[in-house]
């Protein structure tokens, strides 16, 4: 059987789950380039910037749901960006949703444009989006990677986060099977629950 035929009967996803908790410091994390940080939420005089990568009809859910979006701006432009929520939010790779609990937000849905990659961009937005958890008085911050994507897993331990979970999940035709496996010490576990 070839490879990507049998993707279609099984698959087997590895997510490395990493928490900020708010009694620790946030470290330093510059942008390679000169770039605007900007949250942006419903309220936002500025919130159809995202627009411009995301299209209207997402983002305009996200806000309604009360979700805020963390955004790089060069030169006006957005370049890096990443979604927060207070509430459940859907993983497609497991077919569940993550459900933050009181105090915490879950952020998802990073993404750097082509172009810009490799100028410390990710860590910077994560950065931004840990001091507004800091002065929004949360107790943690959470994000999820697939444990392939080495990019990604750099750019959030340089943003100060930990690795304190690992979220296995097999699929085999349209049946998954997640196997979430205990947290380090003194991290409160993820939870999940059905897709809304």
């Amino acid at each position: 059987m070839s490879r990507p035929l049998a993707r279609l009967f099984y698959k087997r996803v590895e997510l490395c789950l990493y928490d900020f908790l708010f009694s620790g410091l946030i470290p330093p994390s510059e942008a390679r380039i000169e770039v605007a940080h900007k949250v942006l939420d419903i309220a936002s005089p500025d919130r159809d910037l995202i627009c411009e990568v995301q299209g209207s009809f997402l983002p305009m859910e996200r806000y309604t749901r009360g979700e805020r979006c963390y955004l790089a701006l060069h030169r006006g432009r957005p370049v890096s960006y990443i979604w927060g929520a207070a509430g459940p939010v859907g993983v497609d790779e497991i077919g569940m949703a993550v459900k933050p609990g009181p105090g915490e937000t879950y952020l998802y849905d990073a993404f750097t444009l082509e172009g810009w990659r490799g100028r410390n961009l990710y860590p910077s937005v994560l950065h931004r989006a840990l001091e507004d958890g800091r002065e929004e008085g949360l107790l943690r911050m959470t994000i999820f990677v697939e444990a392939r994507n080495a990019a990604s897993r750099r750019g959030v331990s340089k943003a100060g986060f930990v690795q304190f979970q690992t979220l296995l999940c097999h699929r085999i035709l349209f049946f998954r099977r997640p196997r979430l496996l205990p947290p380090i010490e003194g991290h409160p576990p993820a939870v999940f629950v059905p897709r809304p």
